[in-house]
């Protein structure tokens, strides 16, 4: 039975916010509040016994766990998933007119995974019944009917002023507060991105739509309460929540891009790697057409703990939960994507990644992979990869004194550097630029956030010129800036 598709709690509370009670409400707003946060106790209930199933399958006891989702599913019957494994479980338990009856029930739900679906061993009973194979010959049918679902939920959600879009044959389903410019770059920068992941390391593309979400910076605050969260995806519902373009939608969609690959092999990876190959890629760019990692900002931190011999050792970080990760997250995170840029740059990362989803059965954590694929044990390792960590530059987060400026200061926008003030008689303020207007692209590279304006700025020397892509307002243009000195 395959466990990996429960839920992230937290994250379904953010992406699908509910009420809650407050002290001053008026007498008239209590009734409504109350109901809300019953609604919230049950929604909570149904997912603890959707985890007691789970926990009963781990014992072998189809019975409990049957019973256990059939619970859930009186609370919350809209939910794919839980259908889809109470099929496994009765086809698993002989009654095949039943688990058919929660397969149809889970593909109606919205459930398209028919690549996992059409393999898994728990439904072999099934496939050679008329009703299944009648099932399988609507899955292109079935998949499109889930698209126009999910893209009529996006628009009941944000309204006007937003961009929608399906992509049915590369599953990706787009609800963006952009202009058209941007949404035709975001698909194609997605489109690169999965071709050049998947040929590096993830054999199973997405069978499922994933919904990208890129949304106005209002309605994001209004989504996302928790404060330096940039962005999030939730694999059980497929959706993909960023702050703006750049390296934090690159570092999300990774995630989308792994997670259906882990689903398609029937595992659950540790938030180490999970984290560790996301964040590895944050600052990659296309070389050759092929996503090329680099160090990311985070490299800084691990260099710092690395000479006050503070780091993480591997061992300890291998088995790290995932509340342990998220509590010191620029070193966690720094460590895992250098490591995994370490693997990558000796050409070890796909040799470590097909080792490590061969062995996951015996070792979860990673530690027989890695060991086998660097002939080095973890402490071994951990000396090596410093040595090699140390003395690299880390991206520059500013130009420093001397360095090179633009003279604006920034605030926020969804796809890009948005410029919030001018300083008279700077770079920017000689070549025209205006409060309001978004730099998109520098030279001939896309720049959407601080995180990698910076060190583009910072291999320049002032006198220089670059070409400076703007939006302004509904148009485009490049402008000649010449580079000041701070």
């Amino acid at each position: 039975m395959k466990t990996r598709l429960t839920p992230l709690l937290w994250l379904t509370l953010v992406l699908f916010p509910t009420a809650r009670c407050t002290f001053a409400q008026p007498a008239s707003a209590l009734p409504a509040a109350r109901a809300a946060q019953a609604a919230e106790t049950e929604r909570k209930h149904a997912f603890e016994l959707s985890r007691q199933a789970i926990a009963l399958l781990e014992r072998h006891d189809l019975e409990g766990a049957q019973a256990k989702l059939g619970e859930a599913l009186a609370i919350l019957p809209d939910k794919a998933v839980w259908h889809y494994n109470l099929a496994c479980i009765l086809a698993a338990s002989g009654k095949r007119s039943d688990a058919l009856d929660s397969l149809e029930r889970a593909t109606e739900c919205g459930f398209t995974d028919f690549t996992h679906l059409e393999s898994d061993p728990d439904l072999k009973s099934l496939r050679e019944l008329p009703r299944y194979q009648k099932l399988i010959a609507r899955k292109d049918e079935i998949r499109h009917h889930a698209a126009e679902r999910a893209m009529a939920e996006l628009e009941q959600r944000f309204g006007k002023g937003y961009l929608y879009e399906v992509d049915e044959e590369r599953k990706l389903i787009f609800a963006t507060n952009t202009d058209r410019a941007t949404l035709d770059a975001l698909k194609s920068w997605l489109e690169s991105q999965t071709r050049s992941q998947c040929e590096q390391l993830f054999t199973h593309k997405p069978d499922e739509f994933i919904r990208v979400v890129l949304p106005s910076p209002a309605d994001y605050r209004k989504l996302v309460k928790r404060p330096g969260v940039l962005g999030m995806y939730e694999d059980e519902t497929r959706t993909l929540l960023a702050q703006r373009l750049g390296q934090v939608m690159t570092h999300e969609f990774t995630h989308a891009l792994h997670s259906a690959d882990q689903r398609s092999l029937g595992q659950e990876h540790p938030i180490w790697l999970r984290e560790g190959l996301a964040a590895m890629y944050e600052a990659a760019d296309f070389e050759d057409e092929v996503l090329t990692p680099h160090d990311n900002f985070r490299l800084g931190f691990v260099q710092s703990a690395a000479r006050r011999q503070t780091l993480i050792p591997l061992e300890k970080l291998l088995r790290t939960t995932q509340q342990d990760f998220i509590a010191g997250p620029n070193l966690a995170y720094g460590e895992s994507s250098s490591l995994m840029l370490y693997l990558f740059e000796q050409k070890q990362l796909r040799k470590f990644y097909e080792a490590y989803t061969a062995t996951y059965a015996l070792d979860p954590s990673g530690q027989t992979a890695l060991e086998s694929v660097t002939g080095m044990n973890l402490p071994e390792l951990q000396r090596a990869w410093v040595a090699w960590m140390l003395p690299r530059s880390a991206p520059a987060l500013n130009a420093g004194p001397g360095g090179v400026y633009l003279g604006v200061h920034f605030t926020t926008a969804n796809d890009g550097l948005k410029i919030g003030l001018v300083l008279p008689g700077g770079p920017a303020a000689k070549a025209g630029l205006k409060t309001g207007d978004v730099i998109v692209a520098m030279g001939d590279r896309e720049i959407r956030d601080y995180q990698s304006l910076a060190p583009l700025l910072a291999s320049h020397k002032p006198g220089d010129e670059v070409k400076v892509k703007i939006r302004r307002g509904q148009k485009y243009e490049e402008v000649p800036v010449i580079l000041g000195q701070r």
